[in-house]
């Protein structure tokens, strides 16, 4: 698959490797962009390829503690990966665990609880719950 801007060779992977590619690239380096861009174009992940790295990313999270920033940013791909699947329930539901344990968390939203609080809109809206779109926007 490729998911990216590359053409020819260079584009073609298996989402298993490029999993590793980003894992390696996040434990290395500490940056988390492998699992959303290919490290050869820049190009956002999009398709099978950006589902299959965000499902993959967060079951490696499973095992961290729940209010972790990669936990929290991995829940948070894969929300988006689901409503750009046209799997809004599912988004939903995922925005809606994130929120649970945000909540629970001291201090000020962070940038992953507003993120979380967009998707969840998101997915809200593309199922026609227009209100409850609405009072989650406006939070």
């Amino acid at each position: 698959q490729s998911g990216c801007g590359c053409r020819g060779d260079a584009g073609l992977a298996h989402v298993g490797c490029r999993a590793e590619a980003a894992a390696y690239k996040a434990r290395s380096t500490g940056d988390a962009g492998g699992w959303q861009m290919c490290i050869t174009c820049s190009q956002i992940f999009s398709g099978q390829m950006a589902m299959g790295l965000a499902e993959a990313w967060w079951a490696a999270v499973q095992d961290i503690d729940e209010a972790d920033m990669e936990r929290q940013s991995a829940g948070n791909l894969l929300a988006q990966a689901l409503t750009q699947q046209g799997r809004y329930a599912e988004s939903e539901e995922q925005c809606r665990e994130l929120r649970a344990v945000q909540h629970r968390m001291p201090g000020p939203d962070s940038v992953n609880a507003m993120t979380t609080a967009h998707l969840l809109g998101d997915a809200l809206f593309a199922q026609t719950k227009d209100v409850d779109a609405e009072v989650v926007y406006r939070e």
